[in-house]
């Protein structure tokens, strides 16, 4: 049986966004341009190479530290909770961590700190993304993925902010630091472990009676082998819309600076991000908040995958800054969609109660392995696929991938 849980109030969403946010900025900094400006400076004749072997070390732990977290997580018995632990050892760890790569001397020492970093912040990341299926009405799910979405995106604005106008030092300390204060209002006032100790049934069982209702999936079919199959359906179109993502972003500096000829990249990388974070805010809300309204997820999904598909296509064949500034509109908008309404599917075909943090940890593969691949198919469309504009065709087909997938789900409409 699903609980009909209480709406969570405005207080509690914006105190977990702010948790969210401060969480993803503590790795945004340094993937956005920190670690490549450090590798820049010590090895710039193979930049690419080394940008790549580090980023995808680093996703490759955090890809196996999520679901071990999630695991963990679910077993915890505490009077803070079964979450919170983990997003409080896990801060303060990773914050711990950052303050050490700020002062790394060189190549191998920044590896070692980014590896740590990226196995300790799994921790907050995965037990914050398992709070909205413990916690949260299913009739809310939109928009609190909406306000994750937002947080993640803010996150990046945040991060490039201090990358671009701080030295390298002062960016990671900064950084570091807003991770642990934007944790503290949530898990003050608004960790309640009696509502978060003790599972209970909700998610899959809510997408069940909306199944039912759209004349979907029964109650036996919903159960076993197709619980995972809609789960798994998700998990493909995550992975392939999020590698699309991933790749086309993933040399953006070196893309403004070598291809576009633009004569301050690191500012290009800037005013990108706070244009694409901006429409991502408005479309985060607006489409969090209608596909609430309609009981639909599905035919959002698919088209913010066919948007950032001509989003990557614009990219391909850019000449000049204009038409990428055009190109990051179209991403901005279409990514905002998808993770609004991409987490809220999730948390609907979740299979059972027990082990949510497990699945949200083996869910979060799908983001962990685009951090993982997209360097090497990164490099792997330079070399091999025509530089650039085989990047970018590269990077549309895997997001066509992604809406063609979540069109399989039967446990939501």
């Amino acid at each position: 049986m699903s609980e009909q849980r209480p709406l969570v109030t405005r207080g509690w969403i914006a105190s977990f966004g702010i948790m969210y946010l401060g969480v993803n900025i503590a790795w945004a900094a340094p993937s956005q341009l920190l670690i490549a400006n450090q590798i820049l400076a010590w090895h710039p004749a193979d930049k690419e190479a080394r940008l790549a072997f580090i980023m995808a070390l680093g996703g490759f732990l955090g890809l196996i530290a999520g679901p071990l977290v999630g695991i963990f997580s679910d077993k915890t018995r505490s009077r803070l909770g079964r979450r919170a632990p983990w997003i409080i050892i896990g801060s303060i760890g990773s914050a711990s961590t950052l303050l050490a790569m700020a002062f790394a001397p060189g190549y191998v020492w920044l590896v070692v700190g980014w590896c740590i970093f990226q196995m300790l912040v799994a921790a907050p990341v995965t037990a914050s993304q398992a709070i909205p299926p413990d916690r949260v009405n299913h009739s809310q799910y939109g928009i609190v993925s909406g306000v994750m979405g937002i947080s993640w995106t803010m996150a990046l604005v945040v991060g490039t902010l201090l990358g671009e106008s701080l030295s390298i030092k002062a960016a990671y300390i900064a950084s570091a630091a807003l991770m642990i204060l934007l944790c503290l209002p949530y898990l003050v006032k608004h960790n309640q472990t009696s509502l978060n100790t003790h599972p209970t049934e909700g998610a899959f069982a809510g997408a069940i009676m909306e199944a039912e209702a759209a004349g979907g999936l029964t109650s036996k079919e919903a159960t076993g082998i197709a619980a995972y199959r809609d789960f798994t359906w998700v998990f493909i179109s995550r992975l392939a819309a999020t590698l699309g993502n991933t790749v086309a972003l993933f040399y953006l500096l070196y893309f403004l600076r070598d291809q576009i000829k633009l004569e301050d990249p690191d500012l290009g990388v800037l005013q990108l991000t706070v244009i694409y974070a901006v429409v991502v805010v408005f479309a985060s809300i607006i489409s969090g908040k209608a596909s609430d309204k309609v009981g639909r997820r599905k035919p959002f999904v698919l088209f913010s995958c066919l948007g950032i598909a001509a989003a990557c296509l614009l990219m391909a064949w850019a000449t000049n800054y204009t038409i990428v500034i055009i190109a990051a509109i179209i991403l901005g908008a279409s990514w905002g969609i998808f993770t609004a309404i991409d987490q809220a599917l999730i948390n609907q075909v979740l299979p059972s109660a027990s082990s949510r943090g497990r699945d949200i940890g083996i869910m979060a593969i799908a983001v962990a392995t685009p951090n993982l691949a997209s360097p090497m198919l990164a490099a792997f469309a330079l070399l091999v696929l025509g530089g650039y504009p085989g990047l970018y065709v590269m990077s549309a087909s895997l997001a066509v991938i992604g809406g063609i997938s979540v069109m399989m789900v039967r446990g939501s409409r």
